[in-house]
């Protein structure tokens, strides 16, 4: 059985059991995985045997410490990476939860640790800049010749361009000029592109190290 499937299982079940609560009835373990009953009972059977699940009632199982341990271990996987793609990227809440599935079973815990850090210093900028007074440093606050780090987008459903031209949360760019309209020309990926002052003043900065 591969990895990813054992996982959903796990998953799945944990959600059904309210975080191990309760047992979980076949019906409802093939309902959460949109699959047949002959073929989530021929998986669970497998799961019961490597120690994951216990048989309950009829049926039903719960899951064992082993399961529990490693069904919410994938379930942060699960709600960090659902976090990163549609608070940091803007991506719909439906595909993220989608892309998250996917990408949970290959991602290592470190990069998860790592992740969520990450997203805890972008929605909490450390490197706010002095001229700043104590509130949030954007692109409008910047001088020509600064090179700053992209620390988060405030609303970034409206910019999708920005995120396809390579300016998103931890990206250094570098402030080439600014323009009398109050448009500012940044570098990033070496190349420069012109911000208008209402998306310039949703981004938010940092000073780099």
């Amino acid at each position: 059985m591969l990895r990813s499937t054992f996982e959903d299982y796990l998953e799945a079940i944990l959600t059904i059991t309210e975080s191990g609560g309760r047992a979980a009835t076949l019906d409802e373990i093939a309902a959460a995985l949109d699959t047949g009953k002959e073929t989530a009972g021929t998986t669970v059977a497998s799961l019961v045997e490597e120690g994951y699940l216990e048989r309950a009632d009829g049926d039903a199982v719960r899951l064992t410490g082993k399961g529990s341990s490693l069904a919410s271990m994938v379930a942060r996987k699960h709600r960090v990476l659902q976090c990163f793609l549609t608070e940091m990227l803007g991506v719909d809440e439906d595909a993220a939860s989608r892309e998250a599935c996917t990408l949970e079973h290959g991602i290592s815990d470190e990069t998860i640790d790592r992740l969520s850090s990450y997203m805890d210093g972008a929605q909490s900028p450390r490197g706010r800049m002095g001229r700043c007074r104590g509130r949030d440093c954007t692109l409008l606050d910047c001088k020509e010749g600064d090179t700053v780090r992209v620390a988060m987008m405030r609303g970034p459903r409206r910019h999708r361009r920005l995120l396809d031209l390579g300016i998103f949360p931890g990206e250094i760019v570098q402030i080439r000029r600014k323009l009398p309209n109050d448009s500012v020309v940044v570098r990033v990926k070496g190349c420069d592109i012109a911000i208008s002052p209402e998306i310039a003043r949703s981004i938010v900065v940092e000073s780099c190290p």
